[in-house]
């Protein structure tokens, strides 16, 4: 089935609606109703028009939430070719999240928390491309021997960490990304 533009973004505000409502209500609270009332919709029969099921707009609302992220990410990143500056922009970045787009945070998480079928795409989210990255550090021989998945999980968690009403962001981001160029630089 071709998607007009037209569906394309309806499917769009829909889902991005939905990121907002999840961030708010949490997964479990992200009905259909409110969905609608956020987007300014007319009914909740345009959402069953253009997603099969709650599960369908929740893997939009994730991928768009994920393609958010991502795509701010690339900004951050773009040109930045020295392994070193790129994991400590990269933490430096995710941890910056927690404050500039708390919304893509909280609904990435409640949705990867209540729909494990989308465990693989939350975990290449969470650490796929920093393995990739720390992969190429190892292998450019700017980074030491280390297991890169236990890293980048260790790395993630720390980001987490950082998810707290009394935490200085800035100064966290810059001492977790310091702690980890320390260990990691070969």
């Amino acid at each position: 089935m071709q998607v007009t533009v037209t569906e394309a973004a309806r499917r769009q505000q829909i889902a991005e609606a939905a990121v907002e409502v999840v961030a708010r209500h949490g997964f479990a609270g992200a009905s259909f109703a409110k969905i609608v009332e956020h987007a300014g919709l007319s009914s909740t029969r345009l959402i069953s028009y253009h997603f099969r099921d709650k599960s369908d707009l929740m893997m939009t609302t994730l991928i768009s939430a994920i393609s958010a992220v991502d795509d701010r990410m690339n900004e951050r990143l773009d040109g930045t070719t020295d392994r070193v500056d790129m994991l400590r922009s990269y933490i430096e970045f995710l941890v910056g999240m927690l404050t500039t787009h708390p919304d893509q945070v909280r609904a990435i998480r409640e949705i990867g928390a209540n729909m494990p079928e989308f465990a693989p795409v939350l975990r290449d989210f969470r650490t796929g491309r920093l393995e990739r990255q720390l992969v190429q550090g190892q292998r450019e021989g700017v980074f030491g021997e280390f297991d890169v998945r236990v890293v980048a999980r260790t790395i993630a968690n720390g980001v987490d960490g950082a998810d707290g009403a009394d935490t200085d962001v800035d100064a966290y981001a810059r001492e977790l990304a310091d702690l980890f160029i320390r260990s990691c630089v070969g």
